[in-house]
């Protein structure tokens, strides 16, 4: 007769461990989960998540929960920056806590907003989009909508970064405005792709002589400058740019944006081409320092040196990159 006794204590024991590791926060959540309500579900969620009394099946009901929380915001305005923190987050947990039948609700969400934001056609919204649309394809596997969305965010921002090229006749930081967007746009979808690359040449065209600092006070961006994008302490313009044949000239200043002094010679310079191809300066003259004790102090413009380049017949010139002690750095040409 005692045997039984003992027992079943110990399973009624055993049944109120199970139960109790369920906070109260997270029964609450659970209510408001079945109830259908994510608003109340998440704060409950969050609370329960802080304090760190969990059940085993909370990341699954959190996830779930947070997309649900992400369709609901979603219905009241489609490019609120709120969605874009719960998709990172939703991501992360699938990443840490796979379900299948969360991840595949979550591409359909995701899918969802992103037809959404696309449909309201301005720049941001379309870029927002096409955010959500890789997401998507990251967490399924499947590809294809990416790559159709990313004509409609290449058409909405060029369309934006040509106003911003138009202004600079009158507003010149807006050439350096176009250029930061242009390599913002190129994160964004992989690279330069070929309806880049006519404005692109015309804003590189424009900012031949201005030194692309993104981070200045007078260049307002909106937002804290990419790091990047924003990379290079050292900063190059060239004063004239002279491409032939068979050979190029190329007049060009720095200025010392690092923690130090820098020496700025000729033979820290290469001009690379389309193809990668890398060429030495066979020729310099002008404010070049020919020893190691000539300097440009942090803060401070050097002269202008020349320098010419010799290559085949046919090389496309890419960029000019300085490489000094001081650091890396690259002009890129029109």
């Amino acid at each position: 007769m005692i045997r039984p006794t003992v027992t079943l204590f110990a399973g009624l024991s055993l049944a109120f461990l199970l139960t109790s590791c369920r906070s109260r926060q997270e029964a609450a959540g659970d209510k408001y989960r079945k109830a259908g309500d994510p608003i109340h579900a998440l704060m409950n969620y969050e609370e329960a998540l802080k304090r760190g009394k969990l059940s085993k099946e909370f990341y699954k009901n959190y996830t779930f929960i947070n997309i649900q929380a992400m369709a609901f915001r979603a219905k009241e305005d489609p490019t609120a920056e709120f969605l874009d923190i719960l998709k990172d987050t939703v991501a992360s947990l699938l990443g840490q806590h796979p379900d299948p039948a969360n991840q595949e609700l979550f591409v359909t969400t995701l899918e969802s907003i992103a037809a959404q934001r696309m449909k309201i056609g301005s720049s941001d919204a379309v870029e927002g989009g096409f955010r959500f649309i890789q997401t998507a394809e990251k967490v399924s596997g499947k590809t294809g909508a990416a790559a159709n969305a990313q004509k409609q965010v290449v058409a909405a921002k060029l369309k934006e970064i040509e106003d911003d090229y138009r202004e600079a006749s009158s507003s010149p930081t807006s050439g350096i405005i176009a250029d930061y967007k242009l390599n913002k746009l190129a994160l964004m979808v992989g690279g330069e792709t070929a309806e880049m690359k006519d404005l692109w040449s015309k804003v590189r065209k424009l900012n031949l002589n201005t030194y692309l600092m993104y981070d200045n006070d007078d260049v307002d961006l909106g937002e804290r400058p990419d790091s990047r994008i924003n990379k290079y302490g050292i900063l190059l313009g060239i004063v004239k740019y002279e491409p032939g044949k068979t050979t190029t000239k190329i007049q060009v200043k720095a200025w010392n944006g690092t923690s130090g002094p820098m020496k700025f010679i000729g033979d820290s310079f290469t001009l690379v081409d389309k193809d990668g191809n890398v060429f030495k300066a066979s020729g310099k003259i002008g404010g070049f320092a020919k020893t190691d004790k000539d300097l440009i102090a942090k803060g401070e413009e050097s002269k202008t040196g020349g320098l010419t380049f010799n290559h085949p017949a046919g090389t496309v010139p890419s960029y000019l990159e300085f490489k000094g002690v001081s650091g890396t750095t690259r002009k890129y040409l029109p």
